[in-house]
């Protein structure tokens, strides 16, 4: 039997207990060996937790699993709780993965699921790593409170001009505290406060102006406008120590109140006053009415209206264009445009300034891509469009493909005629030498075109494929035609389908590339181009 391993370890500490990953991989290896089963793929997950199914091995080890043509029949495992401590998606997956004949065998626990003694066994098995999992987390978690509370630091990286330092407490434990940094770092962000509170200068001045002194920042890179932004808002700053602000199981997208906060102050040296911190947050309200808030709950954004933004580039820097809208108080009202992201959170040191109207560039290419699509859905266009590009891709290995098979032909029909003439007594002395000779060329010249076809198919597109191209190409007409369009669905429809949009400074000129794949592979690409007027 051919079976896939998967192996996962929850953090870099483990990587050095018995559960590390060449121990797990060294027990399956023997497992497998004593089975006679021939281990076909290995998916390692490094600091991965099992309590999610967001783990990039083990979704790359499903995918493969679903193939029609799946090289394996069974994934093996080191404990079940390597697989999922999360019950629900321990059926699931399971049961998905048994609908493609594929089975989920554990070394240390083996059972095989076949009767009902040992469904209950599995079962119960996989509640208790549910259970452990979940009573870990929060025996962790209120370990994390405490420690918080007291104005140890829970891990991560300090801020600019902090460091973490390690003190002992007795016992052999030592805990992680906050520390000043560099007196060069420290000079920086009071100068960046003061710049903010007194000076009246802004994030994207601030990071621009310390990029022109070549001033690293924490990560040795360029500074960038939101960098700023955090350490004007970071309570870190005067000495106090917030913990718990967001909840993790969002994955950072979801605000706690500040009542559930765990706040400790002078839990480290301040760098600043709390007289200019307070500054720095006023100053905040009266440049932005929404730059002062300490944060924004979860999903009160508001959607934006520029169904562009992230699909088209910056032609010189490559940078996502993003929307940007005028303040309505300026002469002839608010207006909005399309400007390079790497200017707006860098400055124009790292790209020069270039906005473009959103309504005239939003026209353009709604109109191209109506022209473009539309014809696309006249007869079977969009089949013979995809079929006439995958021949032009292939042509090259087509062409080396017809003149190899005309070779391997040659070879084959020089051999007969050799071993016809040895056969009937017709062979000259040195014959023989010949018949081997060619026998190895041909040998080497069919293996050589069985490396060729291998990854050869001939075009083929299922027929669903194309039923959800052309619904999504209706979809997106019937948007482009509305009076007032909707700009998440479309922004939704163009990120899947726009691949590069980007407009040239010099010609003014529009290119726009419209592409279509299928399982990674792209199917069509067509590049069209405007002018800009």
């Amino acid at each position: 039997m051919k079976v896939s391993i998967y192996v996962r370890v929850s953090s870099d500490r483990q990587v050095e207990k018995e559960l590390s990953v060449p121990a797990q991989v060294k027990a399956i290896q023997q497992y497998c060996l004593e089975k006679g089963w021939i281990i076909v793929n290995e998916f390692i997950e490094k600091g991965k937790s099992a309590k999610t199914d967001d783990r990039p091995e083990f979704q790359k080890m499903i995918a493969l699993a679903k193939r029609p043509n799946r090289p394996f029949d069974a994934v093996v495992v080191h404990k079940f709780d390597r697989f999922s401590r999360k019950r629900d998606d321990h059926v699931i997956y399971k049961a998905l993965l048994n609908q493609s004949g594929v089975k989920v065998i554990s070394v240390t626990e083996q059972t095989e699921a076949e009767t009902p003694q040992d469904m209950l066994l599995e079962g119960m098995l996989e509640v208790i790593s549910e259970f452990f999992n979940a009573n870990l987390a929060t025996e962790v978690r209120k370990g994390m409170t405490q420690n918080a509370k007291l104005g140890y630091n829970n891990g991560g990286t300090p801020p600019y001009g902090y460091r973490t330092e390690h003190i002992a407490l007795g016992n052999s434990k030592t805990k992680a505290v906050w520390v000043l940094g560099p007196r060069e770092e420290i000079d920086v962000v009071k100068w960046i406060f003061n710049q903010y509170a007194h000076e009246g200068i802004g994030y994207t001045k601030i990071a621009s102006e310390l990029n022109r002194r070549q001033i690293p920042s924490q990560k040795g890179g360029t500074w960038a406008s939101s960098t700023i932004r955090a350490i004007i808002f970071n309570e870190a700053y005067v000495g106090r120590r917030c913990w718990n602000k967001q909840d993790y199981q969002t994955k950072g997208k979801k605000w706690r109140d500040r009542s559930e906060w765990i706040i400790t102050e002078n839990a480290h040296p301040s760098i600043i006053s709390e007289d200019i911190f307070n500054k720095c947050q006023e100053n905040a309200k009266k440049r932005n009415t929404g730059g002062g808030e300490t944060h924004k709950p979860f999903d009160s954004k508001l959607a934006s209206p520029f169904w562009l933004r992230g699909v088209m580039v910056c032609e010189k820097c490559g940078s996502r264009m993003v929307g940007n809208s005028t303040s309505s108080k300026m002469k002839g009202g608010k207006k909005q445009y399309y400007v390079c992201g790497g200017y707006l959170r860098k400055g124009k040191d790292f790209c020069p300034y270039a906005g473009w109207n959103k309504e005239r560039i939003e026209e353009i290419v709604s109109n191209r891509l109506r022209i473009h699509i539309m014809s696309l859905l006249m007869g079977n266009n969009l089949v013979e469009e995809m079929r006439q590009f995958y021949t032009e891709s292939n042509q090259q290995h087509t062409t080396q493909k017809i003149i190899m098979e005309s070779e391997l032909e040659f070879l084959k029909k020089r051999i007969e005629l050799i071993e016809d003439d040895i056969s009937i007594g017709k062979a000259k002395p040195y014959h023989q030498e010949m018949l081997a000779e060619m026998q190895n060329e041909l040998r080497e010249k069919s293996e050589s075109y069985l490396r060729l076809t291998s990854n050869w198919s001939e075009f083929h597109v299922p027929k669903e494929y194309v039923a959800g191209i052309r619904y999504d190409i209706h979809s997106f007409i019937s948007l482009l035609d509305q009076e007032v369009p909707n700009p998440q669905l479309l922004h939704a429809l163009a990120s899947k389908y726009i691949s590069k949009l980007y407009i040239n400074r010099d010609t003014k000129k529009i290119y726009l590339s419209l592409q279509l794949t299928m399982n990674d592979k792209l199917m069509y690409e067509k590049t069209m181009v405007s002018e800009w007027k």
